[in-house]
């Protein structure tokens, strides 16, 4: 087992890891015009969310919320730019080279690179914006070991907040798996959050707690994550082609086109749910450490 007391197992160590994480996929985004720098900070992000949450005991009520706040907000900002990028990349690409005469396409893929590119602009001018710095410097704070609580230098409180974390997310999961089959698309949306909340957790007590248990807890449950990545990714095309859809006449034939898209990306995306409830009884029966 590490030992948390180490400069290297504090949660001051890991949290200041993931600033430094968000501040290079900052630069990234801002010489980058692909989806690849916008889904870095989006994971970035992300994990400074689920730390903040674990260790929320550990820290300072009002900082932790502020920062929070702050990161839930940048994370809607990164991500509404990433979804453009997957719509581009993923649908309207593909489409165009099955049907390179089709202006209707060709007018919704220029109308979609012309909203990528305003994001993306607004997007690079929020990340050097007050509320911006003013979140990195607050989450900077937290590499400090004395900024934090004294529990956060305990290897047996540290561990239980960790395993009791764990054991929250686990039963939230639950509650989503027990009707996988008859999930509609929101609700399954629900149980791949709660299913990344989990893997997000058992990360950060990996880091602190290496435990071969938690280490195959974590392979089972990304192969159960990575087999639903498909229908996370038609519901965000689907949403951002529905956000394009406000500005077009309805009878007009880019407005069918965006419609048929939608439909043929949610047909593609052929869940298995027998298959879904398989990998998801085997990811629970497993010890989480």
């Amino acid at each position: 087992m590490t030992d948390p007391h180490s400069p290297a197992n504090h949660p001051a160590s890991i949290m200041a890891e993931v600033m430094e994480e968000i501040d290079t996929a900052r630069a990234f985004v801002a010489r980058d015009d692909a989806f690849d720098s916008a889904q870095a900070l989006r994971v970035a992000l992300r994990r400074l969310r689920s730390g903040l949450t674990l260790f929320r005991p550990l820290l300072p009520p009002d900082h932790n919320k502020a920062l929070l706040d702050d990161a839930r907000w940048l994370s809607a900002e990164v991500t509404r730019l990433r979804d453009l990028y997957l719509l581009w990349q993923d649908t309207l690409t593909p489409a165009r080279v099955a049907l390179p005469d089709n202006t209707a396409l060709q007018s919704l893929e220029v109308r979609a690179l012309e909203r990528i590119n305003s994001e993306r602009a607004a997007l690079r001018e929020l990340l050097e914006g007050e509320r911006v710095v003013e979140m990195m410097a607050r989450g900077r704070d937290m590499s400090d070991p004395e900024f934090w609580r004294p529990a956060a230098g305990s290897q047996e409180k540290l561990e239980a907040l960790c395993h009791e974390t764990l054991e929250l997310r686990l039963n939230q999961a639950l509650k989503h798996g027990e009707t996988l089959k008859r999930l509609d698309s929101q609700a399954r949306d629900s149980f791949r959050k709660s299913l990344r909340k989990l893997r997000a957790t058992a990360e950060f007590t990996q880091v602190m707690f290496s435990s071969k248990k938690t280490k195959a807890f974590l392979k089972q449950l990304k192969k159960l994550l990575d087999s639903m990545v498909a229908a996370r990714d038609a519901s965000a095309v689907r949403d951002r082609l529905e956000d394009l859809m406000k500005d077009m006449d309805a009878a007009s034939p880019e407005h069918h086109i965006a419609n048929e898209l939608i439909k043929a990306k949610e047909a593609g995306v052929g869940l298995d749910h027998k298959r879904l409830q398989k990998m998801w009884r085997a990811t629970e029966t497993l010890p989480l450490y």
